[in-house]
């Protein structure tokens, strides 16, 4: 694959990374939780893709590719990430950078969040999972999902999403954003399973939010049963 640089500013592209990483599975209010201790850099914990192939694409997600809407990343075979004791499965177009970070809730419970994180020149494509510890009240899977947007509105320009759409995905409850910040675009997909909370990111170029490969990167997220 083609990896394009120059066009997004290095400096700007970590700033942004570092604030959806740090605000799309927060639960609590501004300065009463956050990371509790440094990323710790790991190797990802599957390299290889699962025997059997994942379950077919959302149609809603992603479109039939025609000669106008396919991407070259679409002719390219993309890496499998499998989550901790194989809670989910999704694609990317290249391995990530595997990290974890302890995160804290407002009465002080820590959790884990397991991210995977892949930068390709001016496209950064994030996945995140964490199990909520007991203080949280997950008895509504949409208050939690809306928490996580909340959060990441806070950065976006307007401090708000340009569009937020509640779906099904595997009959679990989940939440697609998109919106800009500093001029880029940025879409969040979020789903909930019990305590457990799945959360794809994408920042790239203005109007790259619903792009094949950013449909085809959303649709991949298999939640393990």
């Amino acid at each position: 694959m083609t990896i394009h640089r120059g066009r997004w500013p290095a400096c700007a592209l970590a700033a942004t990374l570092g604030v959806l990483a740090q605000g799309a599975l927060g639960q609590a209010p501004p300065g009463e939780a956050g990371p509790a201790g440094q990323a710790q850099s790991q190797s990802p914990p599957s390299e290889r893709p699962p025997e059997t192939p994942a379950a077919s694409p959302i149609p809603s997600l992603v479109p039939s590719p025609t000669p106008s809407s396919a991407a070259p990343a679409d002719l390219e075979a993309w890496h499998t990430v499998t989550g901790p004791e194989k809670s989910f499965t999704a694609e990317l177009p290249a391995p990530p950078t595997y990290t974890t970070t302890e995160m804290k809730t407002a009465t002080g419970s820590l959790y884990t969040v397991h991210q995977y994180l892949l930068e390709q020149g001016d496209v950064a494509y994030i996945v995140q999972t964490a199990t909520y510890p007991e203080d949280i009240n997950v008895s509504n899977p949409r208050t939690n999902l809306q928490g996580g947007l909340d959060n990441l509105a806070k950065s976006m320009e307007g401090a708000k999403w340009m569009s937020v759409d509640w779906i099904s995905h595997q009959g679990l409850t989940a939440s697609d954003a998109v919106g800009t910040r500093s001029g880029h675009a940025i879409r969040s997909f979020s789903v909930m399973k019990g305590r457990q909370v799945f959360t794809l990111i994408y920042a790239g170029e203005p109007g790259t939010a619903r792009s094949a490969d950013v449909n085809r990167f959303v649709a991949s997220l298999r939640v393990s049963p």
